[in-house]
C-alpha cells in the first residue's frame, strides 16, 4: 500500500467572505512543486476543509483530522509538514526541509 498524503483545497473558506490557505499545507504543496516523483510514490488526496473529512475519519477516526497527514498505516502517521517532507525526501529522495 502507498503512503497517503491528505492536504487541505485551497483556498478555502472559514466564515462570511473570509478566504486562507493552511500554511502548513503550503508548505507540503511547496515541497511538491519541488520533488514531482514523490507523486509516484505517495497517493496524494486534496480535500475540503469542512469536517468531518470522511476520508480521514475512516482511516484515522474523528479525533484525528488534523491536516496535513501522512498516513503510513493505521497506527502510524506523521501531522508535522516538516516531518512529513523530511520523511518523504529520505524514503525517496529529493530535496528535504533546511534546518
Amino acid at each position: 500500500m502507498k503512503p497517503k498524503l491528505f492536504i487541505l483545497s485551497m483556498p478555502f473558506e472559514d466564515g462570511p467572505d473570509t478566504t486562507w490557505i493552511c500554511s502548513h499545507c503550503a508548505m507540503i504543496e511547496g515541497a511538491l512543486l519541488f520533488n514531482p516523483h514523490w507523486q509516484q510514490h505517495v497517493d496524494i488526496q486534496r480535500i475540503s476543509f469542512e469536517k468531518p473529512r470522511q476520508d480521514v475519519v475512516d482511516i484515522l477516526g474523528e479525533q484525528n483530522q488534523w491536516l496535513p497527514v501522512l498516513i503510513l498505516t493505521k497506527q502510524e502517521f506523521i501531522t508535522d509538514p516538516v516531518a512529513i517532507i523530511n520523511y518523504l525526501a529520505s524514503e525517496y529522495g529529493g530535496a528535504a526541509a533546511h534546518p
